[in-house]
């Protein structure tokens, strides 16, 4: 079997039985090990059938390109291996950037795992509704299920991922396009100079390494950047009209295509712009049934988990005009720090594409699809934070380039090429260095705790909601338990409102004379007071120990039952 087929028929796999697990858990209400085998049953049908017909010719793989997927392996291996790991007592991860992201996937993961309520309410935020697209959870849900532990389940899927994004990409661009998602940077490289510390440098750009900052955090890519990139390969080869090109059946590309809602939200909207725009431009090639069928054939599907992920839709809308995009008083400086060279290369692309006869059709369907997406991302603010832009600029980055290096830089001398790609990639790679050096190692959890809290959930139901001091590395959350308020950063960024919510938490639990009240406008019977509950509120009397049952008592902390103090007053 090719390594196309093998990449194809993979994620095919993991598309197919994630969305049907999610299909017999909305109808049964939780994941079960019976609707795991089953989903796990259409996903090999699934990928057996994919691997007979996808194809796609054997290209050589030069000196440069074998060098990029060395890289990329040293890289996948160093972040994914201890993406997180046990250090003596502490539970760890690599990256500081995947603290919070870690503990919320792993909430979700257990929950899931447990028998959580599906679709849930929001586990973090009582009462509020839960836009989050949590495909890759879902996945790693499925096998814990299926008896894989946890952490091995999570290395072992970010590898594979890795391996496949990896393949991906150089299916859709070469070792350039590798080169571009490893080394993404501007300037940033000259904190160095100016200090002499690779620490830092991630610190002093928005436009960050986009291997450390997305890829290892936002699990959600782990899937759908090599599928989305799949889909890229086959669009342009179906477009251009090459048979010979790489291929996949209408039936697998709306088993890559559909799906992504519930993986990345930017990804879906950039496929879905981009297909729309191969469907217009092939309308007069006669190709137009390929695209219209995988349309048409993707829209119940994906509608399906589009209302899945934003709540009924009814997720709060965070799109504003903020032209500058994070530019602040930094003016000229802010983009070449940011993105070096990267933007007037793109403006001589656009040139050199547009041009009358200056470019074939596909090339300016991709090119102009990825370009309007820059624009936008610099005009609007798609999140509360407007780091999120990057998100979907990721896809655009992409996007371009193959065509960065097929329309301009291939055509310059060698030396102008080399040095064309030190400006564009030095600083990215220097980031990647210090990113994934021996220095790094981050706590988030005490292990013994962990095993602690986790003896004192056993008493209480696995939908319970329970109320904790709201930290994003609390044993409770990490373990699954759906918390009153968790933490605010991950709550800001869906958007909601969490203001309220956090006055009656503090009423409650500072323990003043409205509690009960507080109690009972949340809707939460259990009580969790440990080391993070004093800390925050050192002052309280916690009047509840008069009348709340202790279901456990350790070192670690306590958990009460609110329930006889609620109906007493």
């Amino acid at each position: 079997m090719t390594g196309w087929r093998i990449l194809c028929s993979g994620l095919v796999f993991v598309a197919v039985a994630t969305i049907a697990a999610s299909g017999l858990a909305v109808l049964g209400g939780k994941f079960t090990p019976q609707s795991t085998w089953i989903a796990f049953a259409a996903g090999l049908i699934a990928a057996w059938a994919t691997a007979r017909t996808a194809s796609a010719p054997r290209q050589r793989i030069t000196l440069a390109d074998a060098i990029l997927f060395v890289v990329f392996a040293l890289a996948a291996a160093r972040a994914f291996l201890w993406v997180i790991y046990p250090d003596g007592g502490n539970l760890e991860v690599l990256s500081p950037h995947n603290l919070g992201d870690m503990a919320l996937h792993l909430n979700l993961i257990h929950r899931f795992a447990n028998g959580g309520n599906f679709w849930p309410e929001n586990p973090f935020l009582a009462g509020a509704i839960f836009p989050y697209h949590p495909g890759m959870d879902i996945w790693n849900a499925l096998l814990r299920i299926a008896g894989v532990p946890v952490y091995e389940g999570l290395r072992w899927t970010a590898l594979l991922g890795a391996a496949a994004a990896a393949a991906a990409l150089w299916r859709w661009g070469r070792g350039f396009t590798m080169a571009a998602f490893l080394f993404a940077g501007g300037f940033g490289a000259l904190t160095v100079l100016q200090s002499g510390a690779l620490d830092g440098m991630l610190d002093q750009v928005e436009w960050k390494n986009t291997f450390l900052t997305m890829f290892v955090t936002q699990r959600g890519l782990l899937y759908s950047l090599p599928a989305g990139l799949v889909l890229m390969t086959v669009w342009r080869a179906q477009l251009r009209g090459d048979a010979q090109g790489p291929s996949l059946p209408v039936p697998a590309q709306v088993a890559l295509y559909a799906p992504t809602p519930l993986f990345n939200a930017p990804a879906f909207l950039f496929l879905s712009i981009l297909l729309a725009a191969c469907a217009v431009a092939s309308w007069r090639g006669g190709r137009l049934r390929p695209f219209l069928a995988t349309g048409l054939i993707s829209i119940i599907p994906a509608s399906w988990l589009v209302h899945l992920v934003t709540a009924g839709f009814t997720a709060p809308g965070a799109l504003r005009f903020e032209p500058g995009w994070m530019q602040g008083e930094g003016g000229l400086w802010f983009w070449l720090w940011n993105f070096g060279i990267f933007l007037p290369l793109v403006a001589a692309c656009a040139v050199t594409v547009f041009r009358p006869r200056g470019a074939d059709t596909t090339t300016r369907v991709f090119c102009g699809v990825a370009i309007a997406t820059l624009v936008f991302c610099f005009l609007f603010a798609i999140a509360p934070w407007a780091w999120d832009n990057t998100k979907l600029l990721l896809w655009a980055y992409l996007a371009l380039a193959p065509f960065l290096w097929s329309t301009l830089i291939a055509r310059w001398p060698v030396w102008v090429r080399a040095g064309t790609c030190l400006l564009l990639f030095a600083s990215g790679a220097l980031a990647l260095i210090g990113g994934l050096d021996s220095r790094h190692g981050y706590q988030l959890a005490d292990r013994s705790e962990l095993a602690a809290v986790q003896f004192m959930l056993r008493t209480i139901p696995v939908n319970a909601r329970l109320a904790t001091a709201p930290s994003y590395e609390h044993p409770a959350l990490i373990l699954g338990q759906p918390v009153v308020m968790g933490h605010d950063g991950h709550l800001f960024s869906q958007g909601l409102d969490y203001g309220p919510t956090q006055g009656e938490l503090g009423a409650l639990m500072a323990g003043g004379p409205d509690w009960r009240n507080a109690a009972r406008r949340l809707g939460v019977h259990y009580l969790f007071w440990g080391k993070r509950e004093t800390e925050r509120w050192p002052a309280s009397p916690q009047p509840w120990r008069e009348c709340a049952p202790v279901l456990a008592d350790t070192p670690h902390g306590a958990l009460y039952l609110l329930t006889p103090c609620l109906l007493g007053e």
